[in-house]
């Protein structure tokens, strides 16, 4: 099934780990891959110390998409595509491995901010769509970011969205660390 954590709001990767963390905690695999973010994030390091979790990043995170120069986006673009390639050959490598033909679920895959890549042009819908039906009908994947196409939307099981009704940074606090980041 297909999950997307979608909105303006905090808690959209948040939610997206809290599923991967359960799904380990169940033996399932788990595929995390970020899309233009680093590994500075605090949970991070905590997902990777779990059995069974392969987190995954492109090599360099030049910042906001808006903000890097040509030669930057340009190997922006490059390490997106790869690091969707990535997570196809993780994820492949990861349910050969998984023992338990009976399960439900024979891995998870998170691709957080991949609206966001969608959105610079890093990857296409149709790159994601075929993502998507490429994975078995027994594996789970989330996608997260902000204003989902409508050809994602479709392909959607779930679609949760988070308003931000209130937030710290409307008064001009910035995120803080073991918090928000």
């Amino acid at each position: 099934m297909i999950q997307i954590y979608c909105g303006d709001g905090k808690g959209k990767t948040s939610a997206a780990i809290g599923a991967a963390v359960r799904a380990a905690g169940h033996h399932i695999p788990v595929v995390f891959a970020q899309f233009l973010k680093d590994d500075t994030s605090g949970e991070i390091e905590i997902l990777r110390s779990i059995p069974g979790v392969a987190v995954l990043h492109a090599a360099h995170n030049y910042g906001f998409w808006k903000s890097q120069s040509e030669e930057e986006q340009r190997i922006t673009v490059e390490e997106g595509k790869a690091l969707l390639q990535q997570v196809q050959d993780t994820y492949q490598r990861a349910i050969r491995k998984k023992a338990d033909a009976d399960a439900q679920i024979d891995c998870l895959i998170v691709l957080d901010e991949v609206m966001a890549a969608m959105h610079a042009g890093i990857l296409t819908e149709s790159e994601v769509l075929d993502f998507i039906r490429g994975v078995g009908e027994q594996t789970e994947v989330i996608l997260t970011g902000r204003n989902p196409a409508d050809e994602i939307l479709e392909v959607a099981d779930y679609v949760s969205e988070v308003v931000p009704r209130k937030h710290p940074y409307d008064r001009g606090i910035v995120a803080r660390t073991g918090v928000e980041k």
